[in-house]
């Protein structure tokens, strides 16, 4: 075979794949660490008796020790979700619904996302060690200088919260998972960059600095300039585009519907065409199998990194960054990768007059007017009807040489089912060695 459609064997044998690092606590620290009292004693004031335990990857290696505590003192069986339907740090509504599970315990990192689903949850977070003593002495002489300031601390140090507002009694302290009143100054005590972004974007405070308890340092934190560029060349691979592919990239997270049906909206105002796809998780070999789409516009949890990712084979975008390229009316709203922060069922003004693409420097006329022009003109074949408009997908389909296996009715004789080959694909039986 040529070499320009063969891959040499040594790519994929000698290939790194970058595992997760599991967890393996200590048998006399589960207790503590994954709060089992206070799980038994929700499962019993609760009388539920079908109870999913959600775990992220790298916490599994304890899963099956934490279940067979919970069932020797509940003497019930409990299940264990071993592969999230999207992110972990959502509740996997889906998973659980297989086994009936009347409520989830949520281990681990989680999100400001909203639940979608009303099955009660009950999150046990993670516990990290914190050097108090050089958190007071690099953050206090900020307070004392600046009363301003308020103190938001991760749920990976909630464990050190009462320590933490004793140690600044006159600042307010709160959690990260309590909303926010005004806050023109906030310190929050955390070291994952992504959620001290979201926080960023979706509560906008005046000034953010953050600490870094991995490291014992405070920084003043600024948005990274580059993902708001980002957005405006998002945005004209979305005007560019014919065919927008809408990716479900979570059932968990509130108003996942609506906001769907609010892309379907904008799109479909603007003449564009687009298919709805659910594959589970998003990954690069999945959505590889849709070439015909232009672009994809994934719903999905603000924790999700699919958005920073340059490996997919098209653009992924933002519900915010459709309805700002796609929506002249959308003109307030500022960037957010939480869609819930600016959704709304507002106007739909789509763009009439033509432009030019900044990436192309193609002439970009009305999609909407050359849409309602073309989609009348059919050619009847042989092999069926087949739309004449290239643009969307049975028109893409159209023009491919290979479009598939192909049943041919009536076309082959029929005959008995035969005896195939046998042995892997390495090697058949009938294959010289």
């Amino acid at each position: 075979m040529s070499a320009q459609f063969s891959t040499n064997e040594a790519v994929s044998l000698e290939k790194e794949i970058g595992g997760v690092r599991l967890v393996d606590t200590p048998e006399e620290a589960l207790g503590t660490v994954y709060e089992i009292d206070r799980c038994i004693e929700w499962i019993r004031s609760h009388d539920f008796k079908s109870v999913c335990l959600q775990f992220p990857d790298h916490l599994l290696s304890d899963s099956t020790k934490i279940a067979q505590r919970l069932q020797s003192a509940l003497q019930q069986t409990v299940y264990v979700l071993g592969d999230s339907a999207y992110e972990s740090c959502c509740i996997d509504y889906i998973t659980a619904a297989h086994a009936n599970a009347d409520a989830i315990i949520h281990y681990g990192p989680v999100c400001f996302s909203q639940a979608a689903n009303e099955i009660p949850f009950l999150n046990i977070y993670e516990k990290r060690d914190l050097n108090l003593p050089a958190l007071t002495q690099t953050v206090r002489p900020l307070t004392e200088a600046d009363p301003d300031f308020s103190i938001v601390v991760d749920t990976e140090y909630l464990t050190h919260f009462d320590d933490i507002r004793a140690a600044f009694p006159t600042v307010p302290v709160r959690s990260i998972l309590e909303p926010p009143a005004s806050q023109p100054r906030v310190l929050i005590l955390c070291h994952n960059q992504r959620k001290i972004l979201n926080y960023k974007l979706s509560f906008k405070p005046r000034e953010l600095r953050y600490y870094d308890p991995t490291t014992d340092r405070l920084v003043d934190y600024e948005c990274d300039p580059k993902v708001l560029k980002r957005r405006r060349f998002l945005a004209e691979k979305i005007r560019d585009s014919n065919t927008i592919g809408i990716i479900i990239g979570t059932v968990a997270v509130k108003n996942y519907l609506t906001v769907l049906d609010r892309m379907k909206k904008v799109i479909k105002a603007c003449g564009k065409k687009y298919y709805v796809i659910s594959v589970g998780k998003p990954t690069v070999a999945k959505l590889a199998n849709f070439a015909e789409m232009d672009v994809y516009v994934v719903v999905s949890c603000a924790m999700n990194e699919i958005y920073d990712s340059r490996e997919f084979y098209k653009p992924i975008v933002t519900p915010y960054d459709v309805e700002v390229a796609l929506n002249e009316a959308a003109t307030s709203h500022d960037f957010t990768y939480n869609y819930n922060d600016y959704l709304s069922d507002a106007e739909i003004r789509p763009k009439e007059d033509a432009d030019v693409s900044l990436i192309t420097g193609a002439l970009r006329s009305s999609t909407l007017e050359e849409t309602a022009e073309e989609s009348t003109e059919i050619a009847v074949r042989n092999d069926g009807t087949v739309a004449l408009n290239t643009s969307f997908g049975a028109g893409f389909l159209a023009q491919r040489n290979w479009k598939g296996l192909e049943q041919n009715l009536g076309q082959d004789e029929v005959e008995l089912a035969s005896e195939g080959r046998r042995g892997i694909a390495q090697g058949y039986s009938n294959e010289k060695s």
